[in-house]
């Protein structure tokens, strides 16, 4: 179960963004949880894995929390030292086209000077003394 589907309802709709940003978090979680699990079967502890490695527990804890950013040459670098070679597979598929809806606006129409006397109110749009004076509407 994702972020997503934990703290919103499932016809939500998300930028490109926010799915991009959901997916990082999301391959950062399961990448470094399978490591954990792996390290938790094979009974290898992170200090063990830091002396494999020649690098400090502390690295290790920051890597396998995802507080500290995992290269691909650093995963790499854990499954050698874990005994197996790393694998990504990217599935290669097309992606369905969004939808995107414009829906169309009025232009808005513009008086000309005494065109509407006396039906609109004075409105100053430009910063400057008389506006700062002034009452907007």
């Amino acid at each position: 179960m994702s972020a997503k589907d934990m703290f919103y309802q499932k016809d939500t709709c998300f930028s490109n963004a926010e799915n991009r940003a959901y997916a990082r978090e999301e391959l950062v979680f399961n990448v470094t949880e399978d490591l954990l699990v792996f390290l938790e079967e094979i009974n290898v502890s992170k200090a063990e894995l830091a002396r494999r490695l020649g690098k400090s527990k502390s690295y290790i804890t920051q890597i396998l929390s995802g507080s500290r950013n995992m290269t691909l040459g650093s995963f790499s670098d854990i499954c050698f030292a874990l005994g197996f070679k790393p694998e990504i597979k990217i599935p290669v598929r097309t992606v369905e086209p969004v939808e995107t809806i414009w829906i169309p606006v009025q232009r808005p129409v513009v008086a000309k000077a005494g065109e509407l006397k006396g039906t609109t109110k004075q409105i100053y749009l430009a910063h400057d003394e008389t506006w700062l004076n002034s009452k907007v509407a």
